[in-house]
């Protein structure tokens, strides 16, 4: 008779670890919202084999608990009062989206200008520099950079919040 075996047991047939494989599944979406490609990841690493970890996600995509669309516009909504479009892409992209998946998210954000936001941060790390210092200017303008805004955004906020003077 042939053993399954995960990390931590040792299941006695195929049957008992793919019910083992599921019991695990909902106790990882129990603690937090995944995609499809995250929980198998997580089932993989606990030991379970590739087919138990398909049959698992079968099973709670058959209840609705797994769903990436939904994963994808929950997550640009909450989001996207931090971070810029191009953050978010990628860190979508990095849980295992698809384009179109991160596409059809970001389509349906009700607004796509970011601005707005750029201004907040700005302002916000404005409140501890000196915003006299032509250096700190191009430091907090690098800063709102590596957030992933697009560099035009960037420099239209630094002149709209009056430290912008064609130098960074």
């Amino acid at each position: 008779m042939q053993k399954y075996r995960n990390k931590k047991r040792e299941y006695q047939s195929e049957e008992e670890e793919r019910a083992g494989a599921r019991k695990k599944a909902l106790a990882l979406l129990l603690d937090m919202d995944r995609t499809e490609s995250g929980l198998r990841d997580r089932l993989l690493r606990s030991g379970f084999s590739e087919e138990a970890a398909a049959d698992a996600l079968e099973y709670v995509r058959g209840y609705g608990y797994v769903d990436d669309e939904r994963y994808a516009r929950h997550y640009v909504e909450v989001s996207r009062a931090k971070k810029s479009l191009r953050r978010i892409e990628y860190e979508l992209g990095k849980k295992g989206l698809s384009r179109e998946q991160i596409d059809a998210a970001i389509s349906e954000s009700a607004d796509l200008n970011e601005r707005p936001l750029i201004r907040e941060l700005a302002l916000k790390k404005l409140r501890h520099m000196d915003s006299g210092d032509p250096s700190a200017m191009r430091k907090l303008a690098a800063y709102l950079g590596r957030q992933g805004f697009r560099t035009e955004d960037v420099m239209h906020v630094m002149e709209e919040v009056g430290h912008g003077d064609g130098s960074l």
